[in-house]
């Protein structure tokens, strides 16, 4: 008999992990906050043996840490993490842009992804979807490149993309400057803009990202 649809399982262990994380990029924890695994059970319902597998799923992910003989905490990121994480980054997204202004893909990925953006002004109830709008769009462009590596190296680091960019909801001021500036790199992938002027663009607004969560990560978050 032909299936045309397949249905997918989700566990009781997956379900609470999806929620925990959405909740992490959310904002809704603080850089070093204790997560118990107590708390993830009466949180969801579910039995503590379970809690234990999604508390560690996480810190698999490298979203939770847990040191030694202490239960595990909302990860903190210094500044030379943030770098880090920026230099590579950069490295994939650059080579993405070169791959799209040579080849010239379609683009209508990129500029779904930028009506993430659309409507949201950066109020509490948006801030998630503007964290999954920023990393979205970056996605779409490094997708159009058409490289499976180039995404999985992306993809490798998107968690902490959303987690950093969380972390620091209190600091933020709203999605209107972001769409604009999204809008203005989809424009110039598209046209005819020299590719050291997009390059040189790029650089800025990843630069720009980076020293705004080096400034405002707070050392004691550590």
């Amino acid at each position: 008999m032909p299936m045309s649809q397949s249905l997918e399982t989700v566990s009781v262990a997956d379900a609470a992990t999806n929620r925990l994380r959405d909740s992490l990029f959310a904002g809704e924890f603080k850089a070093g906050e204790e997560i118990k695994d107590t708390q993830v059970a009466a949180a969801y319902g579910i039995a503590r043996p379970t809690a234990r597998v999604v508390v560690q799923q996480l810190i698999n992910e490298g979203m939770l840490v847990r040191p030694p003989g202490y239960s595990a905490r909302v990860r903190s990121f210094d500044p030379g993490e943030v770098a880090d994480i920026y230099r590579v980054r950069r490295l994939i997204e650059l080579d993405a842009v070169r791959e799209i202004k040579l080849n010239r893909p379609s683009l209508d990925r990129v500029a779904r992804a930028l009506e993430g953006f659309a409507g949201l002004q950066g109020s509490e109830d948006d801030w998630s979807r503007i964290a999954e709008a920023d990393v979205a769009f970056h996605a779409a462009v490094v997708n159009s490149a058409g490289s499976h590596r180039l995404q999985s190296y992306f993809a490798a680091i998107t968690s902490e993309i959303r987690l950093l960019i969380a972390l620091l909801k209190e600091q933020y001021t709203g999605g209107d400057a972001l769409y604009a500036e999204h809008k203005e790199l989809y424009r110039s992938l598209g046209d005819e803009t020299p590719l050291e002027n997009v390059e040189r663009d790029w650089l800025a607004h990843l630069s720009s990202a980076e020293q705004f969560l080096a400034q405002h990560l707070s050392p004691s978050d550590d």
